[in-house]
């Protein structure tokens, strides 16, 4: 081996590198990122969490446990209602995480010196749910204490919804099917065109009639079948095999996989026409699809855990819209039309990515 030839290699290859600014921005940016992404998405304890209350009897000693509640840093009352329809409600959309019942005889067997109130946990996320219950258990001891109780006077009658088993397999599969379609559904168009332009066939394309709608939608569809394949395929997988319900309609989880696929593939059409070859287009569809899609998108950590320049950040990942739109139908047996905000931002999204696709194509010539 001779240092010399050793020399001439490296040399050549960090040449290469430099004419490369994309890769070797890439491989520069990426510790920050992970560093920043992972350090503040991950968090294991739950802060100001969502919580409904309802009092049968707005008393003084209900309407004080309830400011108690809302005084804690673990939960944040977003709402008092006046039914247990309307409690139910809430819960089954997403609006709260937890609902505390105060009973109208609270008052009574409070100072008879036991008293009862019930917990409704939304069991979608079984770990949020398992510390929600936890630091309901110390929230409602210390409120007891206060009263000077020797022992806790208060029960809690716990009931977990859409999860009464909590299992937790219940809530990380359906959000593995969106997982997996953020990341192929990228992946798989952002090489496509990159293909194109690196091999050159665009400038082929560009003597035929071919216009910029036209070649975009014939490279999206077959994609577009594939995906929603594999959809039908990891759901019946999901029922089938890990015994997970499937309680919305299946109509429903094709119709809003076929929105949030049209996003993705739209997504990875434009990272391949800004990228312009396949490695770095390649590089640039995992860190922007599997990344936001694992951190940011509630399939793993509750979202509204996150400091608030990440939740914000969150807005921007389709994944969020779609993970809370399969666990609704998986779990909750919601239709999309009762969550038609996240509807609503994933169409926002898909009609973004189109016009910036179609601009990108134009101010590169592809086709006419």
């Amino acid at each position: 081996m001779k240092l010399q030839r050793v020399r001439a290699i490296a040399v050549k290859e960090t040449r290469h590198l430099l004419r490369d600014p994309g890769s070797l921005a890439m491989m520069l940016l990426m510790p920050v990122m992970l560093l920043f992404i992972f350090g503040y998405a991950i968090r294991l304890d739950v802060l100001e969490a969502p919580v409904g209350v309802f009092q049968e009897a707005p008393d003084a000693a209900s309407s004080e446990l309830a400011a108690h509640l809302d005084a804690s840093r673990a939960f944040r009352v977003v709402a008092r209602y006046d039914s247990r329809r309307a409690l139910g409600e809430a819960l089954q959309t997403g609006q709260i995480w937890a609902g505390f019942v105060i009973p109208h005889d609270f008052a009574r067997e409070l100072a008879g010196g036991s008293a009862r109130i019930q917990l409704l946990l939304d069991g979608v996320d079984a770990n949020t749910a398992r510390l929600l219950r936890n630091y309901a258990r110390a929230m409602i001891t210390e409120y007891a204490l206060r009263q000077g109780a020797a022992e806790p006077p208060l029960v809690i009658e716990e009931r977990v919804w859409f999860n009464e088993t909590r299992e937790s397999r219940y809530a990380i599969l359906p959000g593995v099917i969106a997982l997996v379609m953020a990341v192929m559904g990228a992946l798989m168009t952002s090489l496509t065109i990159a293909r194109e332009m690196e091999f050159g066939n665009l400038v082929m394309l560009r003597t035929t009639p071919l216009s910029r709608a036209e070649f975009l939608c014939g490279k999206l569809a077959p994609y577009v079948v594939i995906g929603l394949l594999d959809v039908l395929v990891a759901a019946w997988l999901t029922t089938a095999l890990f015994d997970v319900p499937l309680r919305g309609s299946l109509l429903a989880l094709v119709g809003v996989s076929t929105l949030f696929l049209l996003v993705v593939l739209l997504q990875g059409a434009l990272i391949s026409m800004l990228a312009g070859n396949q490695m770095l287009a390649s590089q640039m569809s995992m860190v922007s699809t599997f990344l936001p899609s694992f951190l940011l998108s509630g399939f793993v950590f509750a979202v509204q855990n996150m400091p608030r320049a990440l939740e914000y950040l969150s807005y921007a990942v389709p994944a969020r819209y779609y993970v809370t739109l399969c666990k609704a139908i998986f779990l909750k047996g919601v239709g999309p039309l009762l969550l038609w905000t996240e509807m609503a931002a994933l169409c926002a999204v898909l009609v973004v990515l189109a016009v910036a696709t179609f601009r990108r194509a134009s101010r590169l010539g592809l086709l006419p």
